[in-house]
């Protein structure tokens, strides 16, 4: 019951953001009442810090899965780019401003924590394929934060007139990731 309440919330709150999403819609939706949401949580604050941090375990498990797969690791990036983009949610970050607000500072330092283990799976990538020569030295960490960025254009409704699929999307944007947009001298 636990984990599907925790699917829930994270799935409203990541379609409507913090405020407006309520405990007794979470538990409309989930089929039980507001009082079984109290037995597992004390409050929204901390439903909400559960179902993202539950959320986040779940990407940084399968980004994980996708890059320790043995083959390049552009093809790694195509296929974890898609992942992430076959499932848009809300803009994290302005869910994050609208939410903090009534965050405690541990809860807030917990959902950011999840959100860097996400980080730390390309960062470990990036650094092995620094090391094989695959890619030209840079910082891995803001390698990692650069294509996490460029994938959140998947958030946005300005990304169907980018590509019609998020297969096309993510090789669009690995591709510009990968390749830069500067003209290389021939």
């Amino acid at each position: 019951m636990n984990e599907f309440i925790l699917k829930t919330a994270s799935a409203l709150f990541m379609e409507y953001g913090y405020e407006p999403v309520s405990l007794q819609q979470i538990a409309q939706v989930c089929g039980v009442t507001k009082a079984s949401i109290y037995y597992h949580f004390e409050n929204k604050a901390q439903l909400f810090t559960a179902a993202v941090t539950a959320m986040m375990q779940k990407a940084r498990n399968a980004s994980l899965r996708i890059m320790q797969q043995d083959k390049p690791l552009y093809d790694r990036l195509v296929e974890l780019a898609e992942n992430k983009l076959r499932f848009p949610h809300g803009d994290f970050e302005t869910i994050m401003r609208d939410a903090s607000a009534s965050l405690a500072p541990e809860q807030l330092e917990e959902i950011r924590v999840s959100e860097d283990r996400i980080h730390d799976v390309l960062t470990v990538s990036f650094t092995e394929a620094i090391k094989n020569g695959e890619v030209r030295s840079a910082h891995p960490l803001l390698m990692a934060h650069t294509l996490a960025s460029m994938l959140m254009i998947g958030n946005r409704e300005i990304a169907k007139e980018f590509a019609p699929s998020a297969g096309e999307l993510a090789q669009e944007i690995v591709n510009m990731f990968w390749n830069g947009v500067g003209v290389q001298d021939a």
